[in-house]
């Protein structure tokens, strides 16, 4: 028999369970705290993951001691957010990138990319970059075609990390609404920025029965920790099932303990990074989303 639990419904989190959102929000937080000389490191990150936007914004400017406003704050890190997330070349290491890109190029040939060719090739718009390459290392093709290769594998990078989907997710997913199983997700974002995120994915998206953003919408009045939004996610689904009836994925302790709170049985996919004391309050510690046992919570397994 099961120590768990039966349930008929899974409510998800998103940001860092079904989407890769971690590089991108860390990079608009960086880019807001280093104008003050602050570092948005680990221990400050852990603490905040999953809380609604507002509650983010005041422990932030609280816990790294910023001179200005939580609501200025909030304002410049959402600017910020729009920026990475529709110019993923702006993530970290672009420059490394693409000097990886031209030495793989030119290894075909033999060449070397050296150091004096990367001072002349640095800062250059794309066209030139190729018009360079191709002469200085004498490579035998046209400089129209190495910009196309250029291209092809520095963007291939950036692809990769645009807004991705985690391990799993997908399979889950797809698996849980094929069996009928009532889906929800229920996200501290606000509606503005789970339409930005999700723009690439809206038909995985539509597979869930609904919605719920923390951040506006009016029904959750407490961010997590607080058990508001599964509790409103509960709620919404047509037969409105009791919270023992729920099953929860989550990947933040926040949001562990908003669903315990709740009186749900929660999953946690954490990032290696969370420490083994902040997963104790989990129901069930997994790897990846469709690694769960689901049948021990009396759901359809994935075969």
């Amino acid at each position: 028999m099961s120590k768990f639990r039966h349930v008929s419904h899974v409510i998800f989190d998103m940001d860092g369970l079904i989407l890769d959102t971690e590089p991108l929000y860390t990079k608009a937080i960086q880019n807001v705290v280093s104008k003050y000389g602050k570092n948005f490191t680990w221990d400050v990150k852990l603490n905040m993951m999953g809380l609604h936007r507002i509650e983010g914004s005041k422990y932030i400017v609280d816990k790294l001691d910023l001179p200005i406003t939580w609501e200025e704050y909030d304002a410049d890190v959402q600017e910020q957010y729009k920026v990475v997330v529709t110019n993923p070349e702006l993530l970290p290491d672009t420059e490394g990138v693409y000097k990886n890109a031209i030495a793989t190029i030119a290894r075909r040939f033999g060449k070397t990319y050296t150091s004096d060719i990367v001072a002349k090739i640095t800062g250059t718009v794309e066209k030139e970059s190729a018009r360079i390459a191709v002469t200085e290392m004498k490579l035998p093709m046209p400089a129209e075609e190495f910009q196309h290769e250029f291209r092809s594998l520095s963007h291939g990078f950036f692809q990769k990390h645009a807004i991705q989907l985690m391990p799993g997710a997908r399979n889950l997913i797809q698996h849980l609404a094929k069996q009928n199983v009532p889906i929800a997700v229920a996200t501290s974002s606000s509606l503005d920025s789970f339409e930005l995120k999700t723009a690439k994915h809206k038909e995985l998206f539509k597979l869930f029965d609904h919605i719920v953003c923390g951040g506006t919408d009016p029904a959750v009045k407490n961010g997590k920790p607080a058990p508001d939004i599964f509790l409103v996610a509960a709620t919404r689904f047509p037969d409105k099932p009791s919270p023992d009836k729920c099953l929860v994925f989550e990947d933040a302790p926040n949001g562990v303990q908003a669903a315990v709170s709740a009186g749900m049985q929660v999953v946690m996919v954490p990032d290696e990074n969370v420490p083994v004391e902040a997963r104790k309050n989990a129901t069930l510690v997994v790897n990846s989303l469709d690694k769960t046992p689901l049948e021990q919570f009396g759901l359809p397994p994935i075969k």
